[in-house]
């Protein structure tokens, strides 16, 4: 016997209407901080051909992709990234290398992830790109955007690590590693396994010096300030040192917006996109283990498609955001409900439709069923529904229900208008 709870797949969700209508509030938002700072929603198709994903280096694996075959036998890929589509577009409807482009969007994105807890498969990003401006101005005003967004949403806890991909990419252009090797030392430094990487750059032909400077850049982790001191000690070639002067100029920017204290440089981090040439930040809110929003400047992403536009972006992973609130109990009480549930016999309906309407057009949620004898029924369901009065329609007048007062009064058309007129007005008033 096939279970209904067996035909569920892994890793996706149903969203019941309290929980839906706090995450349309959260990303109201957020659309309004986009919106706030200059930045137009798009939207991009939920599917693209392979091909967009199969020909850019540095994405996310082939595996974590969905992937499915359209009329013609040509293979699509649900969207597994917001900012590949979104720089094709800038890419091929914005040519003007000169023209400064802002984009935001909320959209569904998909991955195959392998079965952990709290990964999802389908989750919704909001974020944004900025195309056209090369400045550390425009990382300072994305990694802002970010640091705001947590604000707005109520956390005071958290920080944003920043760092800066071209100063271990110069150190790694000294060094005669293959790229497996190159990747592989990568990810021992992001995990920050001292004794992992001592051991695995043992085996190579490395001098010992640059063996001790790869082993201290997992601790270039903390405060700005120091963390800045101790990297320039490291430094043997010019794009580290440039890597370093970037860093401190888009932190210098962010002091501008009183957010420094958000930030701690950590210069050993990597992401999954591997599409980003500088700066490259992830946010975390404390006691909450996984990464919550992520960005960077990626300035190569364009030429992709044939333009040569600088990039800097955001993603706020919303589920993980949610899932905050609800850890720190921070969740706003959503209270779905109906104004009035309109109930009447077939000889009644036009009056009651006529009603609902005018009721609807003045904003109130209305509901409007018939019944034939049982009444009772329908009040019962109405506690369920949490509405707020039912009201009964009659040939001569109507009958208003107060569910939670359990009160019943009775009013022509026009004395009912009346009092809703004298509500409205006392509302205005306050």
């Amino acid at each position: 016997m096939v279970l209904y709870r067996d035909m569920f797949p892994e890793g996706v969700e149903d969203i019941h209407s309290e929980e839906y209508e706090f995450k349309e509030e959260i990303i109201s938002d957020i659309k309004k901080i986009f919106k706030s700072f200059g930045y137009r929603q798009i939207v991009t198709p939920s599917f693209e051909y392979y091909d967009l994903y199969n020909g850019i280096d540095g994405i996310l694996s082939r595996e974590s992709m969905f992937k499915l075959i359209d009329n013609n036998g040509k293979i699509l890929v649900l969207r597994p990234d917001a900012t590949i589509p979104v720089a094709r577009m800038a890419a091929t409807n914005y040519k003007n290398n000169d023209e400064i482009i802002k984009f935001s969007y909320v959209t569904n994105i998909f991955r195959a992830n392998k079965s952990r807890k709290g990964n999802k498969k389908e989750f919704i990003q909001g974020g944004i790109e900025c195309f056209g401006n090369p400045k550390p101005d425009c990382d300072a005003e994305v990694i802002a955007i970010g640091i705001k967004t947590l604000l707005e949403c109520g956390f005071k806890d958290f920080h944003i690590d920043l760092g800066q991909v071209e100063f271990l990419n110069g150190l790694m252009e000294e060094v005669n590693l293959d790229e497996f090797e190159k990747l592989q030392i990568h990810k021992l430094i992001e995990n920050k396994n001292y004794g992992d990487i001592r051991e695995f750059l043992e085996a190579t032909d490395m001098s010992s010096s640059l063996k001790d400077k790869f082993c201290q850049i997992p601790k270039l982790y903390g405060n700005p300030k120091s963390v800045l001191i101790k990297a320039r000690e490291l430094v043997i070639n010019e794009r580290m040192s440039k890597a370093l002067d970037n860093l401190e100029d888009v932190y210098d920017r962010l002091k501008s917006y009183e957010f420094h204290r958000y930030i701690t440089f950590d210069l050993g981090f990597t992401t999954e996109q591997g599409y980003y040439t500088d700066i490259i930040f992830k946010g975390y809110v404390n006691n909450f283990g996984e990464v919550v929003l992520s960005g960077g400047r990626y300035d190569s992403l364009t030429r992709q498609f044939g333009v040569d536009k600088p990039a800097c972006g955001l993603g706020v992973n919303i589920n993980k955001l949610i899932e905050v609130m609800e850890m720190y109990d921070m969740k706003r009480e959503i209270d779905c409900f109906t104004d009035y549930l309109v109930l009447y016999k077939e000889e009644m309906r036009l009056k009651a439709i006529k009603l609902s309407q005018s009721l609807r057009s003045r904003g109130f949620i209305v509901e409007a069923n018939s019944y034939d004898e049982n009444i009772k029924m329908h009040i019962k369901n109405s506690t369920f529904r949490n509405t707020r009065e039912i009201i009964e329609v009659e040939k001569e007048f109507i009958r208003i229900i107060d569910v939670y007062k359990d009160q019943t009064k009775k009013y022509s058309i026009n004395q009912f208008y009346k009092t809703l007129d004298s509500r409205e007005m006392i509302v205005s008033i306050h």
